[in-house]
C-alpha cells in the first residue's frame, strides 16, 4: 500500500479541494497522511466536522495557525520577518522565498521533520507548503506533485510579492512529479514564467461529487430566486454593484449564504425585504439547497487582482451542477466557461446598469430558465468529481509505480 502525504498551510474547511484528493486517496486503498493548520474564527466549526469524518481514517498532523502555543508563533513571525531581509541579498533562494510567502511555512518545516513513517509521494497545496513539500522529497527520496488551485502571483497587486511568488514557482514547479492546476489560464500563466518545463503538467477542475446535488423540480412562487454564496458576505465580492438591483425590483428575491460582515449589512442590506441572510454552511449541505433556486450568481471582480480573472470559482461551478443557471461577471475564465457552455448562462458587465438590464430579461424569461433546469442538471452530470478525479488517479498510480 503506497502512502501519500498531503500538506496545506490551509486547513480542511477553506481547502475543499485538499478534502477531495485526501478522500480519493482513502477510496483507491491509499494510506494517508495529512500536515495542515489550525484556525480559530469562521472556520472552526466547520473544520471540526471534516475532522471527525476524516481524522480516524488518516494519519494527522495539526500545525496551529494561531498564537497558540505562543513560543512557536513568536518563531514563525520572526523569521517570517527574517526572510525579507535575507531576500534583499539572495532574492532567489527558494527557502526565504518560502517563508515571505506564508508564515506557517517555518512552521510546516519543523513538523514535517517529525514524521517517521513510510512517505511514497508529497503532494503541496497552497505556496507555503511548496518548499517544505520539496524539502521534505529530497530527504526522503520520494516525489512530489504540486497543486495550483490558483495563481498565487496574480493573488496581490504588490508587484514585489508577485515577482517573489513567480520565483518561488520556478524553483519547485519544474522538479515537481507532477502539477496539477484548476483551470487552463492558471495553467497557462504558470508556465509563462517559468524557462523550465513541467515533467507533466495537466488540469484538474474543481468539480465536485454529482451526489452532492438534488435534481431540481419546477420552483413555485412567481418571484425569481437567486442565490449566492461566499465564505465572508462582505466588501469587494460584487455584491454592491447587484444589491442596489435587487432593492429595486420586487420580482426577485436574492438569498446570500455565508459569514455575514456587520458593517457591510448595516450599510448594504439592512431593511430590504428581498434579500434572505442564510448562515454559511458545510459544502455538502449548501450544495444540497441550490436545487431551491433559479439563478446562481457568479459576481467576481478582475480588476482586483490577476487571480480572479484567471480562475474558475468553485460558485461557478456548482451553480452548473446543480443545474442553475447562471449570471456570471465577465472575466477571462467565467467568459470561456460559458462560451463553452453557452445552454448555462450569460455573461454581464459587472455595473448596475447592466445587472439591471440583465435582471429584468432574466425575470422576462423566467418560466424558460425554470423549465429548462431539469436539462441542463442531466447536461452538467456529465462533468463531476467522479470523472475529473480519474485523470489525477492515473497520475498518482504512474509516479508510485
Amino acid at each position: 500500500m503506497s502512502g501519500i502525504l498531503f500538506i496545506s498551510t490551509h486547513n480542511f474547511a477553506t481547502n475543499p479541494r485538499l478534502v477531495k484528493e485526501i478522500e480519493l486517496a482513502l477510496n483507491n486503498d491509499y494510506s494517508v497522511s495529512v500536515m495542515c493548520c489550525s484556525f480559530d474564527g469562521w472556520s472552526k466549526a466547520n473544520n471540526g466536522l471534516i475532522k471527525e469524518r476524516l481524522v480516524p481514517r488518516i494519519d494527522y498532523y495539526e500545525v496551529s495557525g494561531t498564537r497558540v502555543p505562543f513560543l512557536p508563533w513568536v518563531l514563525s513571525s520572526f523569521w517570517y520577518k527574517l526572510s525579507f531581509l535575507f531576500l534583499a541579498f539572495a532574492s532567489n533562494n527558494p527557502y526565504w522565498l518560502s517563508l515571505a510567502s506564508n508564515k506557517r511555512s517555518w512552521l510546516l518545516l519543523q513538523e514535517l521533520k517529525k514524521i517517521k513513517q513510510p512517505i511514497d509521494m508529497v503532494v503541496a497545496h497552497n505556496p507555503g507548503s511548496f518548499y517544505p513539500a520539496k524539502k521534505f522529497a529530497k530527504r526522503n527520496k520520494i516525489p512530489y506533485g504540486i497543486d495550483l488551485e490558483d495563481y498565487h502571483p496574480g493573488e496581490t497587486t504588490d508587484t514585489i510579492a508577485s515577482d517573489r511568488f513567480k520565483k518561488l514557482n520556478a524553483a519547485i514547479l519544474p522538479e515537481a512529479a507532477y502539477v496539477s492546476a484548476a483551470s487552463p489560464l492558471i495553467m497557462d500563466y504558470s508556465k509563462a514564467h517559468i524557462k523550465a518545463p513541467f515533467k507533466k503538467g495537466f488540469l484538474l477542475l474543481n468539480y465536485f461529487s454529482q451526489r452532492e446535488f438534488r435534481q431540481p423540480s419546477p420552483l413555485p412562487g412567481e418571484k425569481l430566486q437567486l442565490v449566492w454564496f461566499s465564505q465572508n458576505i462582505s466588501w469587494g465580492r460584487g455584491l454592491e454593484e447587484m444589491i442596489p438591483v435587487v432593492k429595486n425590483n420586487d420580482a426577485c428575491v436574492l438569498h446570500l449564504y455565508g459569514n455575514a460582515d456587520s458593517s457591510f449589512c448595516d450599510e448594504w442590506i439592512k431593511g430590504i425585504p428581498n434579500i434572505v441572510l442564510h448562515e454559511a454552511l458545510p459544502q455538502q449541505e449548501l450544495h444540497k439547497e441550490l436545487y431551491l433556486y433559479d439563478i446562481g450568481l457568479a459576481l467576481e471582480k478582475p480588476a482586483s487582482n490577476l487571480n480572479r480573472d484567471l480562475c474558475i470559482t468553485n460558485k461557478i461551478l456548482a451553480y452548473y451542477q446543480a443545474g442553475l443557471y447562471i449570471l456570471a461577471s465577465s472575466t477571462s475564465a467565467q467568459d470561456d466557461f460559458i462560451k463553452s457552455n453557452p445552454a448555462a448562462g450569460k455573461i454581464c458587465i459587472l455595473d448596475t446598469a447592466s445587472l439591471s438590464i440583465a435582471l429584468r430579461g432574466l425575470i422576462a424569461t423566467q418560466q424558460s430558465i425554470r423549465s429548462s433546469a431539469i436539462n441542463r442538471f442531466a447536461t452538467a452530470g456529465q462533468q463531476n468529481w467522479e470523472r475529473e478525479s480519474e485523470k489525477l488517479l492515473n497520475n498518482w498510480k504512474q509516479v508510485l509505480s
